[in-house]
């Protein structure tokens, strides 16, 4: 079974160079779904083997086994084609890390169920807009949906295990997103902040990503709802060991939207 793998957990296979305690995999073959901002959207004119910004690496799943066990977490996302969940828990199955998760869009209790089975035991959702903006950025489903998909995820995974995925940059008013962030909270559910960024080939190609200012603020108010250190608000935000190095931003950036907790020594220096 091929899936693609991250340029940083590709990096370790082929050099033994751990970037991250978590390795990244994504479902092969592009996406049936229409966001706008997506490279893997099939309205896309990218790459296929990006998303956002970073490369990924097809290999064979069996092959690569025993390198993923030796991270602590395993990170799957998903896209929506046919027989995507049925792919998905294979995948999660074959896999032997400590902990696992899996990003999808809706899927039925029961998958849910089986892939807690399969030993995930936190549950990524791409949520990624607030509710005016739906049909603009070209989400699938509806937003009502999701919101039922996120709760059942919830009762299913339990409270704080379920990470619901925003992206700032999209049109969305700080009023919109906070409240949007708030109810989500209250639900059960956790907060993952991503800034939007543009990439060439999809159709939000030319849009500007969020300016720096108004994502801090963003992730403050994020920091302040989940009830954590406020001190360390700007840090990757997500299931545990989660770092997603360098999606929202290049390497060669002063200022990070996201910096990984691995960097925050040198981070703070540079501040």
């Amino acid at each position: 079974m091929k899936i693609l793998i991250s340029a940083g957990t590709y990096y370790f296979i082929k050099k033994g160079i751990k970037y991250s305690e978590t390795a990244y995999a994504l479902q092969i073959g592009g996406c049936k779904a229409s966001c706008k901002f997506c490279t893997q959207s099939i309205l896309s004119k990218a790459d296929k083997t990006f998303l956002s910004r970073v490369k990924w690496y097809p290999v064979e799943l069996d092959e690569i086994s025993h390198y993923l066990s030796k991270f602590a977490r395993f990170c799957l996302q998903t896209v929506i084609k046919d027989g995507f969940e049925e792919e998905a828990l294979e995948i999660l199955k074959r896999v032997r890390t400590k902990g696992k998760s899996v990003t999808t869009t809706p899927v039925s209790i029961d998958s849910l169920i089986k892939f807690k089975e399969a030993g995930v035991d936190y549950l990524g959702v791409g949520l990624d807009t607030v509710k005016s903006l739906w049909d603009y950025v070209g989400k699938p489903y509806t937003f009502d949906e999701y919101m039922k998909f996120i709760k059942d995820a919830v009762n299913v995974f339990g409270k704080g295990h379920v990470y619901v995925h925003l992206i700032v940059g999209l049109g969305e008013s700080d009023e919109e997103l906070i409240g949007l962030m708030r109810n989500l909270y209250e639900i059960g559910a956790e907060v993952a902040l991503f800034a939007f960024t543009p990439v060439k080939g999809t159709p939000f190609e030319n849009l500007p990503p969020p300016p720096l200012e108004r994502y801090r603020r963003i992730q403050m108010i994020r920091q302040q709802l989940a009830k954590k250190d406020i001190r360390l608000y700007f840090l990757t935000s997500g299931c545990p060991s989660c770092d997603r190095p360098y999606y929202n931003e290049s390497p060669t950036d002063k200022d990070l939207y996201n910096v990984p907790l691995r960097d925050l020594k040198w981070y703070s220096r540079s501040e």
